[in-house]
């Protein structure tokens, strides 16, 4: 018996059309045997449709996200958390810096990053590590989570970006917070303070409401995208 990726399933069962002649038997009928097929509506809303009569961009979004469901949303989460991971080289992407080596990122036409990893920390009780870079020349630490290593400490819990009432830690810093549950807070309003390389910085709301849930305590060291706290917009 084979894993087959969802992907393949889906198209097997027609997400993306047959091919000429259909598929062959009984490969198909025997990967899907006892699988849930989900079948798509082939009515296009109107918000879809408008999106599909727009620029060549817009298109393409529309397309990925009605006909790859599941890798556009997983695409959309890294984006979010990361950035344009697409300026980077894909050997760089997949495998990382190597320590030593310059490593250039064109970032735009006449813009150049040019980034060396210098040294990396030994783990501490957490699992998360130092690494120690310069970009053009100026040294840059940037703390990461090794899953390589085993920790007993409770990892943190992650802001979901589809989730308008997460409100999450921009970067890596030590997060004062400055509400408590059952606040009320407005859009814009600052509900938190970080502070990393000696610099501090207000964290706000994109939406107003009720503070539901703290996730973290009254001062605590957090990661980019860690869940500061949940917001209830109702």
């Amino acid at each position: 018996k084979y894993d087959i990726p969802d992907s393949v399933i889906g198209f097997l069962s027609g997400e993306l059309g047959d091919p000429p002649g259909g598929w062959p038997e009984p490969f198909r009928t025997k990967a899907l045997q006892g699988r849930t097929v989900k079948v798509r509506d082939a009515e296009l809303s109107p918000e879809d449709q408008q999106a599909l009569d727009g620029d060549s961009a817009t298109r393409r979004a529309t397309l990925n996200r009605l006909l790859f469901e599941g890798p556009t949303r997983d695409f959309q989460t890294t984006r979010h958390t990361f950035g344009d991971v697409s300026v980077l080289d894909t050997r760089d992407y997949l495998y990382g810096l190597q320590q030593g080596s310059e490593h250039v990122i064109q970032l735009e036409k006449g813009v150049r990053l040019i980034a060396t990893l210098e040294a990396v920390s030994d783990a501490d009780e957490r699992g998360m590590r130092t690494v120690m870079c310069t970009l053009n020349g100026q040294m840059r630490p940037v703390v990461v989570r090794d899953r390589s290593v085993h920790t007993d400490v409770k990892a943190a819990e992650k802001a979901d970006p589809a989730q308008p009432g997460h409100v999450a830690a921009p970067f890596a810093g030590a997060v004062t917070l400055g509400v408590a549950e059952g606040d009320t807070v407005q859009a814009g309003d600052t509900v938190a303070t970080i502070e990393a390389m000696k610099m501090e910085a207000g964290i706000t709301t994109t939406v107003g409401g009720t503070i539901k849930r703290l996730a973290i305590g009254a001062v605590e060291q957090v990661q980019g995208g860690d869940l500061l706290l949940v917001i209830d917009p109702s």
